[in-house]
């Protein structure tokens, strides 16, 4: 991983912390070297652990993934993740109206699994043509560019072509349009959410890190390492619960 001007062996730990107590609900070690992808899972089992079928997750930059962030939306999260603010399509539900589109800002093309289909900002298909060593799949769709108000690409032919990161066994030109209604968002976090972030989530960080001392690993490989930090872990919601409701109460609570 890099920072601090360094790149350092190491492990990217995730959690999610309870916005309410601050405790640590879930967690997750792994050794990706960013956050993309990690909104939709963790938050997955936050929900079946609150048993409920809605939560909010709010996040840093680093997750700023149009199709982690899109992926969390279709299982009810509500994503608030800092720096974003841009208009994407997405299929609409039978319930819902399509949307009319004019127009987007700062617009965002969504690759959509099912259909193997991307929608660009302004709602036009754009198919699966040919797969890029370099790239992974390309996706265009000629006659909606060249028809389009709004051009996206400068090069000389108008044509946008958009790139899908996945590996060639998983490309395929095959693709399903059929009863396809849109609608536009835009993704956008509140403010005032993104502010309480840093004291929900960076919070219990701090504590572990510094107060527990645990600022580096003590053992090798993810196995160890997650057992590691289920014990660092614990203590610091142990700690947590004593200064919430007292070491009597705890005790009292456990048996």
């Amino acid at each position: 991983m890099y920072g601090n001007g360094k790149t350092d062996v190491c492990y990217k730990v995730q959690t999610t912390v309870n916005s309410k107590n601050k405790l640590i609900a879930e967690f997750e070690v792994t050794n990706q070297g960013n956050d993309y992808t990690f909104i939709k899972p963790i938050r997955e089992r936050a929900m079946e652990l609150f048993a409920t079928e809605t939560i909010k997750a709010v996040t840093d930059s680093g997750y700023a993934s149009i199709q982690d962030i899109t992926a969390a939306m279709n299982i009810g999260v509500d994503v608030h993740v800092a720096g974003t603010d841009f208009d994407i399509c997405l299929p609409a539900k039978e319930e819902e109206e399509e949307t009319e589109i004019t127009g987007h800002y700062n617009g965002r093309c969504v690759y959509i699994g099912e259909r193997n289909i991307v929608l660009c900002p302004m709602g036009n298909v754009l198919y699966p043509s040919v797969y890029d060593n370099a790239n992974g799949g390309r996706f265009h769709n000629t006659k909606a560019c060249k028809e389009c108000v709004c051009k996206c690409t400068k090069k000389a032919c108008g044509i946008y072509y958009h790139h899908v990161h996945m590996a060639r066994e998983d490309f395929s030109t095959e693709y399903n349009d059929k009863d396809l209604a849109v609608k536009q968002v835009r993704i956008k976090p509140d403010k005032e959410i993104i502010k309480q972030r840093q004291s929900i989530v960076e919070h219990p960080f701090g504590t572990v890190k510094h107060t527990m001392d645990a600022r580096y690993c003590l053992t090798k490989g993810i196995k160890n390492v997650v057992g590691e930090f289920s014990l660092a872990f614990l203590a610091y919601n142990l700690k947590r619960v004593i200064k919430l409701i007292g070491g009597i109460k705890l005790i009292e609570s456990i048996a």
